[in-house]
Order: C-alpha cells, then sequence, then structure tokens
C-alpha cells in the first residue's frame, strides 16, 4: 500500500501531463503506475496493468532474448534518454506486434528503486526509413543502369558530396575531401571561362540549370558531361545549396555527331541527285524538240506521199516523243518540289479555287460537280500544296465512271495539332492490294490506253506532304470511289 500512496501523490501533479507513454516500474518488473496515453498505443486501460510485470508488453520471444540484460540492467540502472533509448517490440492487447523506443530513468524513494519508463511507438519512423531506404535502393539501380550520377554542393562550408558514379566517372580517390575546386579541376581547360559564367549565372538568377561541358578525367580521358539541377536559397533569398546529376554522355554526343554527318551527306547527295535530274531532264528535251520538229516536218513536206502504215508510224512517233516530253517535264517538276523552303501564310480556299479555275475545261467536259467545304487558312509552301490540291482533283476528274458524272468533295478537320485534308470522289475506285503501291514513282494502275498520264503525280502528292511534315494515305473501295486523305501540322 505504500506504494500505491506514492504514486497517488505524484500522479496528478507529474506524470499525467507527460505527452508520452509512460510507465513506472519496480524492480521486480512490476507495473506500479501507467498514465492515460498508455491506452491508445497498448489497448489496455492503466488499472489493467497495474500490478502486472511489464513483460506482457513485450512479445514473448523479446522478453527471453533480453531477460539476462534486464536483469544487470537493475543491478547498476543507468539512464537511456529517449532519442538514445532501447530499441524494442512492442505487443499491443490485440496480438499486434510494432517497433518501438525505450527511455529508462531510474530513481529512488522511501519504497524503494523505481525505473520510469517513457515509451514511443516508431511505427511511422520505421516506415518512413524504410521508404527512405527503398528510394535510396531505386536510386542506386538507376543510377547503375542509366550511368548517371548525383552530388551536393553546400555553397555556405563549400563541401561537396557524390555518389559512387561520380567517383568512377572522374577516377577520384574517395580518401580526399571534396570541394568545387575539386570538381572545377577536373573541367576541360578550354571549358573553364564557360563553366564560371554558368556557375555564376546559376547563382545569380536561383534557377534550374542544364548545361554540357567537357572534362579531363584523372587518367586523363576528355569526357562531355550533363548538368542538371536546381538551387536552394535560405531565407534573405541567398544561394545556400546545389544539388544535381551528372551523366557522361560523350558516346552520346559522338552519335549525334556522326547522324547529324550521315544526314549532311543525305542532304548533299539528294541535292546532287535533284540537279542531276534537272540537268539531265533539261538536255534530253532538246533532242526530243528535233524528233517531234522532224516528225512535223515529215509530215508537212511528205504527208500525202505515205500510205496508212507510214502515217500510224509516223502519228505513234509523234505520240512518243510527247509522252516522253511530258514524263521528263514531270521529272522535272518533282525534282524541283521543296527547292524553295519559303513557309507563307496561305488561304486553302482561294488556293482550292484558283485550282478549280485553271481545271475548269476538264470539270465542264466530264460534267464534274466540284463541293468545297470550309477550308482553313496555314502556314505552307504555297506552289507545292497548290500543286498537291492540283493532283489530287484533276485524278479525281480523270477516274471517273462512264456513266456517271464525278461529284468531288475538298474538306478539312482540324484534329490535334494538325489540319486533315481530304479530297473525296463517286469515282472507279481503287483495290485494296494497290493502295500501299499508288504513291510509287510511274507506279500505274492502269494502261497508257485506258487512261493517259505519266504515274508520278501521286508520287508528287507524297513528298508535298511528307515536305510539309505531314503524311498522305486513301480509302477506297472499287466502283464506291475513294477519299485522298493528308495531314498539314499546325
Amino acid at each position: 500500500m505504500a506504494t500505491d500512496d506514492f504514486m497517488n501523490k505524484i500522479a496528478p501533479s507529474v506524470v499525467e501531463e507527460l505527452p508520452n507513454n509512460l510507465l513506472i516500474v519496480n524492480t521486480e518488473g512490476e507495473i506500479v503506475f501507467a498514465n492515460h496515453r498508455i491506452e491508445s498505443t497498448f489497448g489496455y486501460k492503466p488499472s489493467e496493468l497495474r500490478g502486472k510485470k511489464a513483460s506482457m508488453l513485450v512479445p514473448g520471444y523479446f522478453t527471453s532474448m533480453n531477460a539476462e540484460k534486464r536483469v544487470e540492467y537493475y543491478k547498476n540502472p543507468t539512464p537511456y534518454t529517449v532519442g538514445n533509448g532501447v530499441p524494442a517490440v512492442g505487443l499491443r492487447k490485440s496480438g499486434e506486434e510494432f517497433p518501438m523506443e525505450i527511455g529508462l530513468s531510474p530513481f529512488q524513494t522511501e519504497q524503494g528503486t523505481f525505473v520510469s519508463v517513457i515509451i514511443l511507438d516508431i511505427t511511422e519512423r520505421h516506415k518512413t526509413e524504410a521508404e527512405l531506404v527503398k528510394k535510396n535502393e531505386l536510386l542506386g539501380l538507376a543510377e547503375e543502369l542509366t550511368q548517371v550520377g548525383h552530388w551536393q554542393w553546400d555553397t555556405v562550408t563549400n563541401e561537396v558530396i557524390w555518389s559512387d558514379n561520380l567517383y568512377t566517372l572522374f577516377h577520384q580517390s574517395r580518401e580526399e575531401d571534396l570541394t568545387y575546386a575539386t570538381y572545377f579541376s577536373y573541367v576541360y581547360e578550354e571549358d573553364k571561362e564557360y563553366v564560371t559564367e554558368q556557375v555564376e549565372r546559376i547563382i545569380r538568377d536561383k534557377k534550374f540549370y542544364d548545361f554540357f561541358h567537357r572534362i579531363k578525367t584523372g587518367q586523363g580521358q576528355i569526357k562531355i558531361i550533363h548538368l542538371v539541377g536546381k538551387v536552394f536559397t535560405n531565407a534573405r533569398g541567398e544561394v545556400i545549396e546545389m544539388i544535381g546529376t551528372c551523366q557522361d554522355v560523350t558516346k552520346q554526343k559522338a552519335d549525334e555527331k556522326k547522324l547529324a554527318e550521315f544526314n549532311q551527306q543525305l542532304l548533299d547527295k539528294n541535292k546532287e541527285l535533284e540537279n542531276f535530274a534537272y540537268v539531265a531532264g533539261h538536255d534530253l528535251k532538246e533532242p526530243l524538240r528535233t524528233m517531234s520538229s522532224v516528225c512535223n516536218l515529215l509530215q508537212k513536206k511528205y504527208g500525202g506521199s505515205f500510205n496508212e502504215e507510214g502515217e500510224t508510224l509516223i502519228d505513234l512517233m509523234n505520240s512518243s516523243v510527247n509522252r516522253m516530253s511530258k514524263l521528263i517535264s514531270d521529272l522535272l517538276d518533282y525534282s524541283q518540289i521543296g527547292i524553295d523552303r519559303t513557309l507563307v501564310t496561305a488561304d486553302c480556299q482561294e488556293l482550292v479555287e484558283a485550282v478549280t479555275n485553271d481545271l475548269s475545261l476538264a470539270i465542264k467536259e466530264a460534267q464534274a460537280k466540284i463541293i468545297i467545304g470550309k477550308l482553313p487558312v496555314i502556314q505552307c509552301y504555297r506552289t507545292e500544296l497548290r500543286l498537291l490540291f492540283q493532283n489530287l482533283i484533276s485524278n479525281a476528274l480523270k477516274f471517273h465512271k462512264a456513266d456517271i458524272p464525278p461529284t468531288i468533295e475538298i474538306s478539312a478537320q482540324l484534329v490535334d495539332t494538325f489540319w486533315k485534308f481530304g479530297v473525296k470522289d463517286n469515282g472507279i475506285g481503287i483495290d485494296k492490294e494497290s493502295k500501299t503501291n499508288i504513291f510509287k514513282i510511274f507506279h500505274r494502275l492502269h494502261s497508257y490506253d485506258d487512261y493517259q498520264g505519266t504515274g508520278i503525280g501521286l508520287a508528287h502528292c507524297q513528298k508535298i506532304a511528307e515536305l510539309h511534315g505531314g503524311t498522305i494515305w486513301v480509302e477506297s473501295e472499287l466502283e464506291k470511289g475513294s477519299t485522298f486523305f493528308f495531314t498539314i501540322p499546325l
């Protein structure tokens, strides 16, 4: 009873106001007092614990593991403050185990030695630590897979912290303390001024940064690195820390350079081919003009002397010369598409109306009906885009059904980040197998006797659509007509 009297005197005035779980235990390991916060942590009311062994609040295996330590502690009780306390495992009334930390503080009374036990439920701390460990493991894995290292620079103390990857990248000894000067010593001599300017700018602007420069590693290798990071400031706006990532992009930059050189070679070759096509086409036209003149002269001077077969041969020669001349003209036009890369603002409504005016005779002869929807004003290569509309409308006029006048609809629709144009007809259509080949140069689906042409028109269309950064395709069914679609990015 003496112990109960003692606890009843001190409890109301002191321990019930403590924000933590508190037990007071005697040297026999019995609980002589438990404050009201114990119930929220362990599920026991304080009255259920008084007089009971404190070991009931930990699992049996933990009690047996620490029995000797507990006996030794009571021989020479010493304080353990929370934060430097004893890690333990708690056992709730429900049977659930949880991590906890115990602070111990022995004190003497007339009734003997007692130990106050402060208990912290550190479940959330364990979760946070586990998440941090997981994040660090993931960061380490990401660094290993991507070869990206991370670093931290305290601009007040000038201390620099590197991840493992950076020590490897720079061939830097781990025994030496790192500072900004350490890092700067690796900067390639010709890049030092540039790096200094970048650092000064970053500290001045206090913004996210992203730049490249060269380093010379501890083994003398020249590498290109990519720095990305963020600046942190204090309440006065002073830069106190910079953190970021560092990646070796030497191979990437070398590959980019090779690709750029290869692309330039392709551009040069294309230019050579275009020039060759233009010169060859121009030179080929001269003998064709001569052949045409000879045919006309023969017909004019000796026309009456030819028999029927002779007249047929002269007509055939004339027809072949004209077809060859048209083919060469189309080839010259094809080679010149995209020569003038000047984007202009064009009203597609006006372009299509101009095309239909140019084709008015063909439209009248075919008794065609042209329906022009609402078309946009866009940025484009005006001459080429006009040719694209002209070729598609001409095709729709050419490949119409013999007994049904053609109806041609031109439309446009805004889809995401591009305009989708459509040229729809009610003509003879295209079979499924031919859809993928019709845009190839010189590819014809019909004989020249059935439908005249060089087989270059749709190749023109594809080249023009791709010149604008778009695509072209056809949706069609035999005897039900076709719709040619092409896109022009905004």
